[in-house]
């Protein structure tokens, strides 16, 4: 006799929410490249499960489908050619920044005649990176980081690595206060100092805030070298304070402003490839420092954190968020930036499934 398998009605209704959410992911803006890594070759990427492919033509980025109309090759491995026509690397059909076959070298009269054409999909050169979406119409506008255009401050695009699993748990623990003096300790925070400081959440248009009370708080035990040169105080301390908006349903910008006025950001966004599987494309920013060692103290400590953090949030079981918020444990001004985030999610796959 076999052995019956029980698979409880509560986690069938989990694994629907999240297809439900993972869907509407295509109606928003993500990036998939660094600008600085698109420069003569086009780069391929599977966003949501599609494959697409951005370069720059004539001047300009455009992203098509990752498909040659010929015979399916990506075009990804082919080249541009006198910088206006991107050429499939098997039999050298040409398309041009449109998307409309151009040349035919087995057939040059026949290009005009096959009315053949690529997808093409929305795409901006935005923050230092590569945004498309797969739907004509975002639903929601590209993120806003003011920093980018202040002078004061230097960037770095943290290289990019992928992870298994959901978009929307990686967001949650990239939001998350409460693990930062455990998992981080001594990097973001003091373990013996575990209390999460008073804040306020709530929404702003087409964002989620989460804010820091005035005049708390989050210590860091001050062996930490994570701050990149930082001059230290000579107390056992470097406190700062933070706070986070999450501009729905996935870029993050966490804001930490120092005791000593010194101010340190990221920009980030878990861009689903699939269902489980995301990369991270991250923009640093401080306005302290020497410019010069930007790359190893902003990179390398952003790689540090993500290093720490990537085999827990892999780990979490059920792989999907409970839609029904009575399945975890949530604890009074702790998660509530989780339960408002979770509670907007649906929100949105249920406006943009009807």
């Amino acid at each position: 006799m076999g052995t019956e398998v029980h698979v409880s009605r509560a986690n069938e209704l989990n694994v629907e929410a999240e297809a439900r959410i993972y869907r509407t992911l295509r109606h928003f803006w993500h990036p998939v490249a660094y600008a600085q890594d698109l420069v003569d070759a086009p780069i391929g990427f599977t966003l949501c499960g599609r494959d697409i492919v951005v370069v720059r033509m004539e001047g300009g980025v455009v992203a098509f489908d990752d498909l040659c109309t010929h015979r399916g090759t990506k075009l990804s491995l082919g080249q541009v050619l006198d910088n206006c026509l991107l050429e499939c690397p098997y039999h050298g059909w040409r398309y041009d920044k449109n998307g409309d076959l151009a040349v035919v070298p087995a057939r040059p009269d026949l290009a005009s005649r096959l009315n053949a054409r690529l997808r093409k999909y929305p795409v901006e050169e935005w923050l230092g990176m590569i945004w498309v979406a797969l739907v004509d119409e975002p639903y929601f506008p590209l993120p806003d980081y003011p920093q980018w255009k202040e002078p004061e401050y230097h960037h770095v695009a943290v290289p990019s690595v992928d992870w298994a699993c959901s978009a929307p748990r990686r967001v949650e623990n990239y939001t998350d206060y409460s693990h930062f003096p455990i998992l981080h300790d001594k990097t973001l925070g003091d373990r013996m100092q575990p209390e999460v400081p008073p804040h306020e959440v709530w929404r702003e248009e087409n964002r989620l805030e989460n804010r820091q009370r005035e005049g708390t708080w989050i210590p860091v035990p001050i062996d930490t070298a994570a701050w990149g040169g930082k001059d230290l105080p000579p107390d056992p301390y470097i406190r700062f304070a933070g706070d986070w908006r999450v501009f729905m349903p996935l870029t993050c910008v966490l804001n930490l402003l120092f005791e000593d006025g010194n101010r340190y950001h990221l920009l980030f966004h878990p861009t689903p490839i699939g269902p489980k599987k995301i990369r991270n494309f991250t923009i640093a920013s401080r306005d302290f420092g020497d410019p010069d060692n930007k790359d190893k103290e902003l990179g390398e400590f952003v790689t540090m954190v993500y290093d720490q953090d990537q085999p827990i949030v892999e780990s979490q079981r059920p792989e999907e968020l409970p839609e029904d918020l009575s399945e975890e444990i949530h604890l009074k001004g702790v998660d509530t930036f989780s339960i408002d985030y979770r509670r907007w999610l649906l929100a949105l796959a249920d406006e943009l499934e009807a």
